[in-house]
This record gives C-alpha cells, structure tokens and sequence, in this order.
C-alpha cells in the first residue's frame, strides 16, 4: 500500500504581540487559540437578524467598531466582563459586607487609587494599628448608598451618579429655600447673598430686585442697536439690548437655535440674512417674560411683542429664523399659560425644517447639497434644524403634551460646534458672542442626548412601534446604558462642579429626569415580581432601585440650583426637575424628608412665578395630589396658593381672571393610565373643593 500524500500545511499567521501564548516554547502547552474582543452592544442586537450576517462579527475597536463607524451608530456601547484578580475578588467581599457607610468609604480610597492591591494594604496596615481607616460617609459630609445597586452606580459611573452631599434637614427647613421669595427679598433687599454661612442651605445669589443693575451685556455691539428699525413696540435700545442680553447668556446655550454672533451682527447692522422681525419679536416676548424677574415693568410690553411676532409671522417665507422663532414662541406660550398654541409653533417649526430639507432623509435632497454653501448659512441651517428637533423631542417626553409627536428623525446634517475627524476646530464653532464659548460645549452634547432620547419615544408614544412586551426591558436597560455611556463621555466642562455655570446643572437635572422617564412604567411591582436588570452584578438592581437612585440625585441638584443660580428665578427649562421630585416625593411615602422636598419644589414654582404664571396652575394641580395622598391641610394649600397669588404683577392680575390653558402632564404616574385626569389644568380646577374638603373632614375629627 502506498502511503497517502497529503497538501503542505502552511503555517499559520503569528498572532498580535499582546496575545502571544505565555509559553510559547516547544512542548506541549496551552491552546493558542485567538481570542476575539468583546462585540458592543448595538452588534449583540444585530446578531439576531438572520439576513445581517456582517452583525455577527464585530471588530471590538474603541471608541467605535467598523460596524458602527459604517452605520453611523452615536453611541458604540460596551459592557464588559472583568477578569478580576484575587485582590479585586477580596474589595467585592469587603463592600458586600461592611456596613454601608464604610463601604463607601473604601469604595472612594478605591475609586482614588485605583488598584485593588493597594487599597487592601492600606486597609490592613489600619487594622494593625487599631485605626478605622475608611470613615464613614456621614463623616465626609456625604450620605451613604442606601442600596447596593447606588453603590456600583457610584463606583463605575461617578460622572453621573456622584457621592451625594449631606443636606441638614434641620437647616433646610428654616432656610429661605422654603419660604416666598418676595419676602425673603423684603427683609434682605440691599444685601449682596441671602446667606453668611456657606454651608447652610438657601439662596446664595444677589435678589433679582434693582433692573438698574442689569444684567450686563453679552456682546459690546449691543450698544450700537437702533430697535424702531426692528420694531413699533415703545421701548428703548437699552431695554432691548438687556432683555436680549438675558436671552443669549441664560436660555440660548440650552436651546442654541441660531449662530447668537450671526444674529446680533444683522440685529445692529439692519440686515434681513440671519435675523427678521419676526425672530426679534419672538425673542422679546420671551425675554420680557424672563427680565420681567428683575424688572416688574417689562411684562407689560410682552403681549405687544406677541402681537407682532404673529402678525411677523404671517408675512415672512419660511426660513432658518423663522424656525428658530416659531421654536421660541412655543416655549413661551408654556411660561404664559397659552399653551395652546405651544404645538402648533413646536410643530410648525419641524414642517418648516422639512420644507427647507433639513429632515430629509434622501441622499439627493436638499440637506446634502450644502458643498457650495458659505459657513455661516451652514451654521444658520445647522443651529435651527437642531434646535427645532431638540425641542419637540423635549415636549413629547417631558410634557407630553396631547397631539406632541416626537420627530421620526435627527436633522440630516452635522451638530453645531460637534468636534469630529472630518471637521478641525473652528469649522463651525468660532464666532460666539464674548462669555458665549459655553454654546459649542454643551449644544452638543444636548443634541446626542435628545437623539438618545427621541430613541426611546416608543415608552410613551403607542405609534413610535412599541416593541413586543418580552423585550421592553431589555430595550430599556439598554437605553439607560446609553444615557449613562453619553454622560460618562461628557467633557470637563460639563461634569458637576462647584465654579459650574447653571447651564451644566440644568444638563443634569434633564438627564436624571430622563431616566426616572425611562423606567417610571417599570417600576412599583411587589418585591418578588421585579424585573432585573441583567448588566449590573448588585443582587438588588432593579428598575426602582436606579429610579431611587436618580431621585436621591435629583434632590442635591434642585437644592444647588435653587441655592446658587439666580437663574432659578428668570428661566422655565428647569422646571422639569421640580416636577419630576414633586411627584418623587408624592408616591414615597417612606421617605422621611418627604414633606421637606415638596415644600422645596412647591416654593421653587413660587420663586418663578412672577416671570411665567404657569407656575400657579402647576402648584394648584401639586396641592391637588398633595391633598390625596397626604395629610396637608387645606387650609396650609390654600395657604400657599394665596402666596403665589401676592407675587403677581399688577399688569397681569386681570389677565389672570381667563382661563389658563396647560393640557401637559402633572401627574406622572397618572398619565400612564389616565392622561385626561393628569393634565395640569383639570387638576388645577380639583384643587378648591380638595382643601374645603379635606378641612371640613379635620373639622369632623376635632369635634369627635
């Protein structure tokens, strides 16, 4: 028989220097085979499609595999599985089993040096010498997790969920946090702060009081500006340049619908490009509602620019400044309790933006052709097409307005200011106003977040295609991973500090807010019946024990913000974060400090009050749920309500005298059931027979 002749086997192709065998000598050894990274979480979904073969192979590249890069994918997320050592194993133990607070102590001496091994040298050299060597958290001023969840939450994601500082009860309760603005600004009307000592609670900025001290302007060519160009309405260029002023430096970087250098250089030089009379008029009368906190007369001139901004409105084309002003008339109908036209401006601006092509999903369509176009037309587009889709995303989720859809798409062209390979710095993110560099840092990353966001209008929205009920959760974690990914990546100058302008709280307060939206439908099931979430290794992570964390969040941010920025005074966008922890803490009735929270948000709707007079229907739809599911007097609601009462403006008081439109979700958890009952205005109406019933019962029981 002849031997059989068999084909050279070449040899194989050496492997990467990092994944050579450890004992590559002769002899037998341990197999070499190759080991491929890790897939992101978007392939690990893909995989599932049979017809997407290319899914089920991803290269494991960060920050982005091949994968994402070529689909476009914003978020390439992954979730690793840690090989972790025997001193790694042995921190794990100690945090399961040290009582709460030294775990978080060792869980900081962790997070600061960063290598398992040290840490438990350091550990053991104070047990030798009799010592605690992990304070406590209560000793640090901060408060310990409650749950073990809040504790990997802390340990592995500190840009969102930080170490929560310690609130005196005792202190916020007497503070000025929870008593009417106009009195606090009665006994202290010269003072520079409302507090001598620091570490108190309450309000640590000059009271909004004297409008000769203005506001400042935000770009010296304001004092240039000629308005009867702009406008019939009475008021001088120096008014008109403040209110603008307070635009551009406390709403703008937030909303960023227009290129602010663009529009002030047309604004001074009489130009029709990038600013028209129905912008300006738009923009005033939301800034005379937000000035009118400093200067009580500026209300008057506010229905008079909505005159004009709509008879504006009716004679200009559609175009970049339009959208942009539609936009700004929506969020100003919500402040004036005229909401109901905030849809049809919200909506206008998106079919707007369409007609323009900014939406148009069509590789040959107009919002492709942009290679001739000049770079501040490509800013105009790119501002207004963002901004507009930003905030629809934003009333269809956290209003929820009837009718509110959120946009079925992001804007086809690139974010303004975003830094990418393909754009070098200054591309489109020079030409800011002077103090205005913060609009290229923080627009976009709102833009990533409201197109993570707007991913998750499925929640909400019976029409965005609800997925089977078996995958619902898994979507959901997923999403909360996303939001959790998008803020770890945030830069330095978004991340919570104590020199941060209000804008990067306010970026905080919505991406808590988000998340509390993201599982509100999942959570209040009996303990036994919890769905759990399947990345996190806590043997308690469930949807109620994240909500309860961003809730705890919740709470030092709306203390910080309330405490430090003025801003909390003259600007509705962070009022979602009241609304979010008033209804928090009407739905636990475990939480001590219960009662102390709600009185923090009900007073935080009264310092706002006089700017945007939604805030009494909102506080009057709050009471209402108050006198339901606690044992508040009526008399101590109706209390509160005559105090926002007081705070009006003369111009205003008979305006308030006709019904108030707010057809926007009050109660969160209502809505889920039963969105008619939950709107702002039907609760609003409950709330006078509620507080003469609820005394009439106390009467009953004292005489019993």
């Amino acid at each position: 028989m002849q031997p059989r002749k068999y084909p050279p086997i070449l040899p194989s192709a050496p492997l990467p220097e990092e994944e050579e065998p450890l004992n590559p000598g002769p002899g037998p050894g341990p197999s070499t085979r190759r080991q491929r990274p890790g897939a992101c979480t978007t392939c690990r979904r893909r995989k599932i499609k049979a017809s997407d073969l290319i899914a089920a192979f991803c290269d494991g590249v960060r920050p982005k595999c091949a994968n994402c890069e070529k689909r476009g994918v914003r978020f390439c997320v992954y979730i690793d599985k840690v090989k972790a050592g025997p001193e790694a194993m042995e921190v794990l133990e100690l945090l399961k089993s040290l009582p709460v607070g030294e775990a978080f102590g060792l869980l900081n001496s962790l997070r600061e040096n960063g290598d398992p091994a040290t840490v438990l040298s350091v550990l053991r050299e104070g047990d030798a010498e009799g010592q605690s060597t992990f304070l406590g958290a209560e000793a640090r001023g901060f408060l310990p997790p409650r749950n073990m969840l809040e504790l990997e939450l802390m340990a592995n994601n500190s840009k969102t969920f930080l170490p929560l500082r310690r609130i005196d009860a005792h202190v916020l309760a007497k503070s000025d946090l929870l008593r009417p603005m106009r009195r606090s600004i009665e006994a202290n009307p010269m003072g520079p702060s409302f507090l001598v000592d620091a570490a108190s609670e309450g309000r640590r900025f000059p009271p909004p009081v004297s409008p000769r001290r203005g506001v400042g302007y935000c770009d010296e060519r304001l004092h240039s500006l000629q308005v009867d160009f702009w406008t019939n309405v009475m008021v001088t260029n120096e008014f008109t340049a403040q209110v603008i002023s307070l635009y551009i430096k406390t709403d703008h970087p937030i909303l960023g619908l227009f290129s602010p250098y663009l529009f002030i250089t047309d604004l001074v030089n009489q130009q029709r490009r990038f600013c028209s009379r129905f912008l300006f008029h738009a923009l005033m009368y939301l800034g005379c509602q937000m000035y009118s906190a400093f200067d009580k007369d500026a209300m008057q001139f506010a229905d008079e620019f909505l005159q004009e901004a709509q008879k504006a409105r009716k004679e200009e084309p559609d175009s970049y400044s339009s959208m942009a002003g539609a936009v700004l008339l929506s969020i100003s109908l919500i402040g004036n309790s005229k909401d109901h036209a905030v849809l049809f401006y919200a909506k206008e601006a998106m079919q707007m933006g369409k007609n323009l092509g900014l939406f148009d999903d069509d590789e040959g369509g107009p919002a492709r052709s942009n290679e001739n176009m000049l770079k501040e037309d490509m800013a105009a587009r790119c501002y207004a097409a963002w901004g507009t889709f930003n905030w629809n995303v934003l009333v269809s989720l956290f209003y929820r307005q009837p009718g509110a859809e959120s946009p079925s798409s992001a804007p086809v062209l690139p974010i303004p200011g975003e830094r990418t390979p393909a754009r070098q710095e200054g591309d489109m993110g020079e030409g800011f106003p002077a103090g205005e560099e913060l609009l290229g840092t923080i627009f976009p990353a709102l833009c990533q977040f409201w197109q993570i966001i707007q991913g998750a209008a499925w929640i909400y929205t019976p029409t965005q295609g609800r997925p089977p009920d078996i995958f619902k959760m898994a979507l959901v974690e997923h999403k909360f991973r996303e939001l959790i990914a998008w803020a770890e990546a945030l830069p330095l100058p978004l991340l919570r500090a104590e020199d941060q302008t209000h804008h990067v709280i306010l970026l905080h307060i919505w991406l808590h807010c988000a998340i509390l939206d993201v599982f509100r439908p999942f959570i209040g099931k009996p303990e036994g019946q919890r769905p759990r979430l399947t990345t996190f290794s806590a043997c308690d992570s469930s949807p109620d024990a994240v909500y309860a964390a961003s809730v705890a969040q919740l709470k030092n941010l709306i203390v910080e913000y309330r405490s430090k920025f003025v801003e909390s005074t003259c600007s509705i966008l962070w009022h979602t974060g009241l609304l979010y922890l008033a209804n928090a803490m009407l739905k636990d009735a475990s939480d001590p400090d219960r009662r102390l929270y709600l009185m923090l948000c009900l007073y935080g709707y009264e310092s706002l009050s006089r700017p945007f007079r939604i805030s009494e229907v909102i506080v009057q739809g709050l009471l209402s749920m108050t006198l339901k599911e606690t044992d508040m007097t009526g008399s101590e609601a109706q209390r509160i309500v005559d105090q926002l009462k007081e705070g009006r403006l003369d111009s205003l008081k008979q305006d308030f005298e006709h019904k108030t439109r707010a057809t926007f979700m009050v109660d969160l958890d209502l809505a889920l059931k039963h969105p008619e009952q939950a709107r702002a205005e039907n609760l609003a109406d409950e709330f006078e027979n509620l507080a003469l019933f609820r005394d009439f019962l106390d009467q009953e029981r004292m005489e019993i």
